[in-house]
Parts: C-alpha cells; structure tokens; sequence
C-alpha cells in the first residue's frame, strides 16, 4: 500500500470554447477574463476546421483552430501595442473591458 495519491490528469483545454464571448453575427472574443475590441469570431468547425477572425467588421482573417488561440491573442497584443501600451510589460487591463461568463465553463 502506497500513501502517494495519484491525481487524475488535467483535461485537455478548449481553448476556441474560452475565448467565446457571447453570439452577434459572430462570438465576442474574450482574452484572459478581457473582451477584445473591434474582433469577432466565427467558429466554422467541424466543417472546415477553421476560425475566422474579423476585424472591425471589414478585414477577415481564417485560421486553423489549432493556431486560432495564438492568432487572437497575437492581435489583441498588437492592438494594445497600437494604443501605446507597453510591449515588453503588457497588460490589457487599462486597454479593455473586463467580462464575466455567465455559465460556468466546468462540467460537474
């Protein structure tokens, strides 16, 4: 007997499930707990296995859903970079709302 407890592996994240923010034609984006300015997102999966991105309603972008976390949270960097905040000590806290799901994400 053993007094070592085995903890069970983490689930794997959905990370496209938490950046969904709520449905307009399209998903708000949510990045760390923050709404992304000016970005909806358009989740095509499992038809075509794609995200896509658009910009202030006039620029699209489509990603692989695996690259699509990185891709977002590349622009939403890019956009705060834009507004003048630091690049190198970025936090998006001055830059964009904070939001609050309302379902709860875990599964009991």
């Amino acid at each position: 007997m053993s007094n070592v407890t085995k903890f069970p592996d983490a689930p794997d994240r959905d990370l496209i499930a938490e950046m969904k923010g709520c449905e307009r034609l399209g998903n708000e984006v949510r990045m760390q707990g923050r709404l992304v300015p000016n970005m909806v997102m358009y989740d095509r999966r499992p038809g075509r296995n794609e995200i896509e991105f658009s910009l202030d309603g006039r620029v699209m972008f489509g990603f692989p859903s695996e690259c699509a976390w990185d891709a977002a949270a590349f622009a939403f960097a890019a956009m705060a970079v834009g507004a003048g905040r630091d690049p190198l000590n970025f936090e998006p806290a001055d830059f964009s709302k904070k939001v609050v799901p309302l379902i709860s994400d875990k599964s009991e």
